[in-house]
């Protein structure tokens, strides 16, 4: 038998209807989708149909780690995790770092494939090969927190590592997301309450079974002259994301037209209200040390602490740009301990702080506008910058209690339920609440809006067009001389489609993306990948192989969403996003109609689609291997 490396071999299939356990090679699927988040969209789209809605029994709820996980390779950590998307009724996709995927591939399985729904809460114990199905009666109702220590307490074992929801996943709500670590969130598409709709109250792993890699002398030399680059060439070109970690974003975000002030109403926030929240107010105030994930050389993360006031005792982890924005600038409040606070009740509760400030947002512009009384609002009064009622509306959502229950729908949904217009402040895209402000860098923009997962920067945005890159540069990384220059419409349509692809292998290996070019042009790229690859597996590869890899997938999950009645109709932003910036540096700018519909026409006909619906088309699906 040839012997498989990099690999754990196995993919676990769990059906919690009849308690079933089965396992099946992961070779059978790595020719075509190597790993991680293809591997799990070509099960998703062959074994969940449009006839299966997302808390069905027949859903899939897909644990992938990664070619690379479990090894040396810098960063290599992530998870991702695939079902039938909440919010959009498309592809549900979502990733998380920590220290779970490493842990469940050194268990034995690259893959964990459940399906059905228990008659009871239960948790899944998976330790080395061995996997049992248990009760987990006792903390149902508990947050991830709780659920973590409670596990661990009950295996005695504190090494073992969860994945859990909290009361949200268990109450269905369709922000809820998929903890691990304490704060590292599996946050977008509403897959905590996937696992809730299958009475899966967490995943618990426990392995120390070896990982090799073909040529060890050749990987492990590749792998230090990577991470010596990555250090240097951050130290030298970035110093200040090396010591602020993701921090810094808000700031920036504010002379670039980036920011989403009073629920996107404007992209630049008070100056005053910067300085109180800045990342040296947080560095100095409230981090107690720098946190990273399994085999980070760049470790981006803040353990912070609030010492002081009415929130004094709050702590935790994984506190990103994300939260800092979006419990911010979307709602106005520029006290740092209340936006810390909010950040760890999500995480508690196991919601996404995306979605989360979204329909919080949405609720507090109905209020300014009228739409919502107190009567509605359970007599909270949401003017811009209360943080008692965003954390109150934040446990209202978690438990449905109140307005809390029309809230837990997300924003789309319950702006149809309240109607009045109030779908206007439903800022969305495919049903899924923007983190993203859209109306500066064009291929940011175009990224988000195509998503085949809702709308979303992870996907195919670049963070290029801020990052000071000359044309030069842009030419020989990507074919794109304007890939610096945010303004431009020429030429972002392609930058889209290489980072769509380019991102489809990342995650296939599972490596964090801030190890990528992404971040830096000057990181790891698809050469780099491929040599890791080869070194890793044994299995010759090419940049040029791996990409078209990565083009297959998009064009699955793009199949998959045409299936659902997903097209070009959804792939169109807020209508707020064509009105020009109300102030600041970036006063004016906003997407002009006609150019952005050009830029996502050649969008489709580079990918070979049909420009009239934004499908893939048959020709384009046999091309690929897909039928």
């Amino acid at each position: 038998m040839h012997e498989v490396h990099a690999y754990a071999g196995k993919i676990l299939r769990v059906n919690l209807s009849n308690g079933r356990i089965s396992t099946e090679p992961t070779m059978k699927y790595a020719g075509k989708f190597l790993g991680g988040r293809g591997i799990n969209q070509w099960i998703l789209y062959n074994e969940v149909g449009p006839g299966i809605w997302p808390f069905d029994p027949a859903n899939r709820l897909i644990f992938g780690t990664g070619v690379l996980v479990g090894t040396l390779a810098p960063g290599a950590c992530r998870c991702t995790i695939d079902s039938k998307n909440v919010l959009t009724g498309g592809v549900g996709s979502s990733n998380m770092g920590g220290h779970f995927a490493p842990e469940l591939k050194y268990a034995g399985y690259d893959h964990v494939v459940i399906h059905g729904r228990s008659r009871k809460p239960v948790y899944l114990w998976i330790d080395n090969g061995k996997v049992e199905i248990r009760d987990a009666s006792d903390i149902w109702g508990k947050t991830t927190w709780e659920t973590d220590d409670l596990i661990r307490e009950e295996l005695e074992d504190h090494d073992i590592q969860v994945a859990s929801i909290g009361q949200a996943g268990e109450n269905l709500v369709r922000a809820a997301c998929i903890i691990t670590n304490g704060e590292r969130a599996a946050g977008r598409c509403g897959l905590g309450a996937v696992m809730g709709s299958k009475n899966l109250k967490a995943v618990a792993v426990r392995g120390d079974r070896e990982i090799t890699v073909a040529h060890p002398d050749e990987f492990f030399e590749l792998v230090s002259e990577l991470r010596s680059n990555m250090i240097r060439v951050a130290n030298e070109k970035t110093p200040d994301d090396v010591r602020c970690g993701t921090l810094l974003i808000l700031e920036r975000n504010n002379n670039t037209g980036g920011n989403t002030v009073r629920n996107f109403q404007d992209a630049y926030w008070d100056p005053e209200k910067v300085k109180k929240v800045c990342a040296e107010e947080i560095l100095k105030n409230y981090a107690l040390r720098k946190m990273g994930c399994f085999g980070c050389p760049l470790p981006c993360s803040f353990y912070l602490n609030v010492a002081q006031g009415e929130f004094a005792g709050t702590r935790g982890e994984g506190f990103k740009a994300d939260s800092h924005k979006d419990f911010g600038p979307k709602l106005d409040v520029g006290y740092l301990p209340a936006i810390i606070k909010a950040h760890v009740l999500c995480s508690q509760y196991g919601l996404d702080v995306d979605s989360t400030s979204g329909v919080i947002a949405w609720a507090f512009e109905c209020y300014e506008k009228g739409i919502f009384t107190k009567e509605d609002t359970d007599g909270l009064e949401l003017e811009w910058g209360n943080y008692h009622a965003v954390l109150e509306l934040i446990r209202k959502i978690a438990f449905r209690e109140g307005v809390g229950d029309l809230l837990a729908e997300g924003s789309k949904r319950a702006s149809k339920i309240v109607g009045r217009g109030s779908d206007r402040f439903s800022i969305n895209i495919k049903g899924h609440e923007l983190y993203e402000s859209i109306w500066t860098a064009k291929a940011w923009a175009l990224g988000c809006i195509v998503s085949t997962r809702g709308c979303d920067h992870l996907r195919g945005s670049p963070t290029c067009e801020n990052a000071g890159i000359t044309p030069e540069e842009g030419e020989r990384f990507f074919g794109v001389p304007t890939a610096g220059d945010r303004r431009a419409y020429e030429g972002k349509a392609k930058l889209v489609v290489y980072f769509e692809n380019f991102k489809g292998v990342v995650d296939c290996m599972n490596i964090c993306y801030y190890m990528t070019q992404w971040k830096n042009i000057y990181f790891i790229g698809p050469e780099e990948l491929a040599k890791l690859y080869t070194a890793a597996t044994g299995r010759e590869t090419t940049a040029a192989e791996l990409m078209k890899i990565g083009e297959r997938i998009q064009n699955l999950e793009r199949a998959f969403n045409a299936r659902e009645g997903l097209g070009r109709k959804d792939d169109m932003p807020p209508a707020r996003f064509f009105e020009p910036i109300k102030s600041g540096p970036a006063k004016g700018e906003r997407l002009e109609r006609e150019k952005f519909e050009r830029m996502l026409d050649e969008y489709y006909e580079l990918r070979g689609w049909d420009v009239r619906t934004g499908n893939p088309t048959q020709a384009k699906l046999r091309e690929l291997g897909i039928d």
